[in-house]
């Protein structure tokens, strides 16, 4: 199955993880840059319990547990096929004894599992609302970028997950900062560590990442800001480091 043309065998590197090999389509829903300075914002500390909700082939997952050893991960995704990736990508890197994966919708997920459980949630959610933008014609990218079977606001309510003071590490558009902001609060997150991501040096911010605590009283730290590209082109420094590059 795995072996067709429609798949591809990537590594990739990021700092304190090391080298990771994915499996993932060649068309349809693929993992960007998104998910890998995501996991690298993420901070986790020896034996935290990590969930991360729409795992996709598990990229975050693979990269958190290779960062953080003595760490579980536990990672939730809906459409059987990326799961079944996940999977092979898991013991592929070894880690599946180190991540367990459930095949569920999150919106049914408090049912199954039983609060608090974990002191990190780490979640890339779809980023445009159903019928807004342009649709993809893979269903698999659909529900990636698309909130049609999970609102933002559905995400958040995982937030029971957490234990008290646990942590919700998210990426979104830059341009929704403000909305995200509103709805962390409505669900007892307060907004503690902000990072803009800017495509280049003076030019607007495309992405932010967020960490907010559960139940923490106001304070927010906004780190500098995180350029991508030099004006030639190519990886900043910062970037570099993140991607283990010389």
């Amino acid at each position: 199955m795995f072996d067709s043309d429609s798949y591809t065998h990537d590594s990739i590197s990021l700092r304190g993880a090391g080298i990771v090999a994915v499996t993932q389509p060649k068309t349809g829903a693929r993992f960007t840059m998104d998910s890998l300075l995501l996991a690298d914002f993420c901070r986790a500390k020896p034996r935290d319990r990590i969930l991360e909700p729409g795992a996709g082939t598990g990229i975050i997952a693979l990269l958190l547990a290779k960062k953080h050893p003595h760490s579980h991960i536990t990672a939730v995704e809906l459409q059987p096929a990326e799961a079944e990736l996940c999977r092979r990508n898991m013991a592929e890197n070894g880690l599946d004894g180190r991540i367990t994966l459930i095949v569920q919708d999150i919106a049914t997920l408090k049912k199954t599992l039983k609060p608090p459980l974990f002191d990190i949630i780490v979640a890339n959610p779809p980023f445009t609302a159903w019928r807004s933008g342009r649709i993809s014609p893979s269903i698999e990218r659909q529900t990636a970028r698309h909130d049609q079977r999970a609102p933002l606001t559905a995400w958040l309510n995982l937030q029971i997950l957490l234990k008290n003071r646990g942590r919700y590490c998210l990426v979104f558009p830059a341009g929704r900062t403000a909305e995200l902001m509103s709805l962390l609060r409505e669900n007892k997150l307060e907004p503690k560590r902000l990072r803009f991501v800017h495509p280049g040096d003076g030019k607007p911010a495309y992405l932010v990442l967020i960490e907010a605590v559960k139940s923490a009283g106001i304070g927010l730290e906004v780190m500098p800001p995180l350029i991508i590209h030099e004006t030639d082109g190519g990886y900043t420094s910062e970037m570099k480091q993140i991607y283990s590059l010389p």
